[in-house]
């Protein structure tokens, strides 16, 4: 799981989050050798600590931990590089990037002290570490970039731009709410953290919807894919909020309620936006370096059976965990590995296309 999260959907974070900003700002990307310095230490802290993790080896843990956070302070730079060299102005370029980033780094001092047997007294470290880096690392990369990736995917405008400060503000309140409520045993700060965090999901979905609603053309796969993502974001959070107020903020972290949350939130939020991100931007870059291709054609039809059967799948997902069906459980799993296997082949035959033709340069 480290090496997919922290190895994989990670370095999509830090590749697509300095070309789009790259974009909006009208300048080159970071020096090439920043570039290198900064997937060096992040594939080696990767590698490391995977490896270290599971296995106990806590000085390998601890280095792989500080080749990250060398890699974090590199990815800040790049920003900085790109801030300087600017020929536009545009603040929310940068913003919930770096915010991102800065929750990851307490995350990873978390994730550490955990790895290396820290005896922390103060609260539930493995709760900070998860909604640091699921919610503050992952969750404000995505929701960041949706606001300007989503209105491109849809070729629609933001519908309700004055909603991204208070969506980012939220946002970040409620991560930061969940991270000092569970490491520091404050449970009335966890149930206000979920809380604002399913504020900042709903405002979230309103430009969702209205670039949904806007948009004058079919929507493409990856479009139905990302958006249905936003939906599991919403269904996950209220699902934790209610059973944090209901029974305590613990309780959206253990049994059945923590099962249904994470197929919600993981399977259901983070994996179908990565993967529908990955569908469209794997096409743009093929089309970008050979103009002779085009993008992939919309087809409504297939598009929404696949959308729906994704969404059944998690859904069906979650709500056997909920019930705690075992039979129904093992169905709706396979079901939903048939649906991203499926999709997986998809991105891999994308990516391979990419690497044979595109031929990047480092």
């Amino acid at each position: 799981m480290h090496l997919l999260f922290i190895g994989g959907i990670s370095q999509l974070i830090l590749g697509a989050s300095q070309f789009f900003a790259g974009a909006f700002l009208a300048t080159d990307p970071p020096p090439r050798s920043l570039i290198r310095a900064q997937l060096a230490c992040w594939n080696a802290g990767s590698i490391c600590v995977a490896i270290a993790v599971p296995r106990g080896l806590h000085d390998l843990a601890l280095f792989g931990a500080g080749l990250l956070v060398i890699g974090l302070l590199l990815y800040g730079m790049g920003f900085g590089s790109m801030a300087r060299r600017a020929l536009n102005s545009a603040p929310w370029a940068g913003r919930w990037y770096l915010m991102a980033a800065t929750f990851l780094a307490p995350g990873i001092a978390a994730g550490v002290a955990m790895a290396n047997g820290y005896a922390w007294t103060h609260g539930n470290l493995l709760g900070a570490h998860l909604a640091l880096n699921l919610g503050g690392w992952f969750g404000g990369a995505i929701v960041g970039t949706l606001h300007t990736f989503y209105p491109s995917l849809t070729r629609t405008q933001l519908r309700f731009p004055r909603l991204q400060p208070p969506t980012f503000v939220a946002w970040g309140a409620g991560v930061a709410g969940l991270g000092l409520g569970y490491g520091f045993a404050l449970p009335w700060l966890a149930v206000v953290g979920w809380v604002v965090l399913g504020i900042a999901g709903v405002l979230l979905m309103s430009n969702v919807l209205g670039a949904v609603a806007a948009a004058v053309t079919p929507l493409s796969l990856p479009a139905r894919l990302v958006g249905l993502g936003q939906f599991f974001l919403v269904a996950g959070v209220v699902v934790a909020a209610a059973s944090a107020v209901d029974l305590g903020p613990e309780r959206a972290l253990v049994g059945s309620t923590r099962a249904t949350v994470a197929t919600l939130l993981v399977g259901g939020w983070i994996g179908l936006t990565v993967v529908g991100s990955l569908l469209h931007l794997l096409a743009l870059l093929n089309r970008v370096r050979d103009l002779r291709r085009t993008m992939p054609v919309p087809h409504p039809i297939r598009d929404r059976a696949i959308a729906a059967a994704a969404a059944a799948s998690v859904s069906g997902l979650a709500v056997a965990h909920l019930l705690g069906g075992e039979a129904s459980t093992r169905v709706a799993a396979a079901l939903t590995i048939c649906i991203y296997v499926g999709l997986g082949l998809r991105v891999v035959q994308l990516a391979t296309l990419a690497a044979v033709r595109a031929r990047p340069r480092l």
